[in-house]
């Protein structure tokens, strides 16, 4: 589970929204697959892509709109990610393993958010606020 509290917090406060929902969806997606729920675990996945590709696009207008200086590597670390999920959905939706799911959030998707906040999300925000 990922903690209001882990999540670091950037300049921009509509941006720090979007975080906190998102790790709300892979906290619903983390307690469906441990309670073995495949109908649930399968909707949440759908539903934690349709938000990350919305909260992605919004990131990617405001980088545009500031010139952020590291679009294009910031949107490719934004593909690269999505591809990933979409992936992991194809996965699950064929296989129907939960520990699959569990191996990638704790493995993967809980760190990668983290990380991508204090880093990329970080600077950008601050290169938008400034701008």
């Amino acid at each position: 589970m990922i903690a209001q509290e882990e999540l670091p917090m950037v300049a921009i406060p509509s941006m720090n929204d979007t975080h906190l929902e998102e790790s709300l969806l892979v906290n619903k997606l983390e307690s469906s697959a441990k309670d073995n729920d495949i109908e649930a675990t399968l909707a949440t996945l759908k539903e934690l892509l349709e938000h990350t590709t919305l909260h992605f696009s919004k990131e990617e207008n405001i980088m545009k709109e500031s010139s952020f200086f590291e679009y294009n590597s910031h949107k490719a670390e934004h593909d690269r990610h999505l591809s990933e999920l979409q992936s992991i959905i194809e996965y699950f939706d064929e296989r129907r393993d939960p520990n699959a799911i569990l191996a990638y959030i704790n493995g993967n998707l809980k760190a990668w958010m983290i990380d991508h906040i204090k880093t990329m999300d970080t600077v950008m925000a601050k290169h938008a606020q400034s701008s």
